[in-house]
């Protein structure tokens, strides 16, 4: 019985200690000013005497992430592509870091006939990644990784992980004439193509455009696109 009852107050503690801990990181959070919060991340590790630090990543709502919307309706309003990474670029404003990501597409699979607010501003690409090729388009991706006043700074998006170089993806896109683009539902419209041409979510959630890409598509390349091929 003294056994059960120590046991139970450590937990107790242990929990405690967690609610602590997870206190003590709101709070530090909520010292961050509104403005210049990354600069102000980067000094307060540079007074720690550390080279690194990890930065939270605002909350974003992307274009067409309704879990509800089917894979079909996806392909009826965006352009799918295959394509590889060739590089990339990270910058920064105040508070958020920014990646773009040069695209080469490998395979046109269906083109979309009307873009989603083509009034809607686009952020502008850093000159160092102009000009673009034919075939080229840069995806702009909240988080990466930059170098502020010697610290290494990184903001990681939990749910939509960085791509890769040379990395080979089927991507679910809005394609403006400037060759910016964005994703369907943001990470939701990305699918890594394997060595065997499977295909394989970048992240995992119970959206439909998942579900169906596994039940309707058995997540292979092949199949999708002979299904885009025949829908035209």
């Amino acid at each position: 019985m003294k056994i059960k009852l120590i046991i139970i107050v450590l937990l107790v503690a242990a929990a405690a200690a967690v609610g602590i801990v997870r206190t003590a990181s709101t709070i530090q959070q909520k010292q961050a000013p509104n403005k210049d919060s990354l600069k102000w991340y980067a000094k307060e590790a540079k007074n720690k005497g550390q080279k690194k630090v990890g930065v939270p990543a605002p909350l974003i709502e992307y274009l067409g992430d309704a879990g509800t919307i089917s894979a079909e309706e996806a392909f009826s309003s965006s352009t799918v592509v295959v394509a590889h990474l060739v590089s990339k670029q990270s910058t920064y404003t105040n508070n958020d870091i920014r990646t773009w990501n040069k695209f080469a597409i490998d395979e046109t699979l269906s083109e979309a006939k009307d873009l989603p607010c083509p009034g809607c501003g686009l952020p502008s690409p850093p000159a160092i990644l102009l000009p673009l090729l034919p075939g080229e388009f840069l995806l702009p991706k909240t988080g990466g990784t930059v170098n502020i006043d010697g610290v290494e700074v990184q903001q990681f998006v939990e749910d939509y992980p960085e791509y890769e170089l040379n990395q080979k993806y089927v991507l679910l896109i809005f394609l403006y004439p400037s060759g910016v683009v964005r994703t369907f539902g943001g990470p939701v419209g990305v699918f890594k193509v394997l060595p065997n041409d499977k295909l394989a979510p970048i992240s995992e959630s119970e959206h439909k455009i998942r579900i169906d890409f596994k039940d309707l598509y058995g997540n292979s390349l092949d199949q999708v696109r002979k299904h885009l091929k025949t829908s035209k």
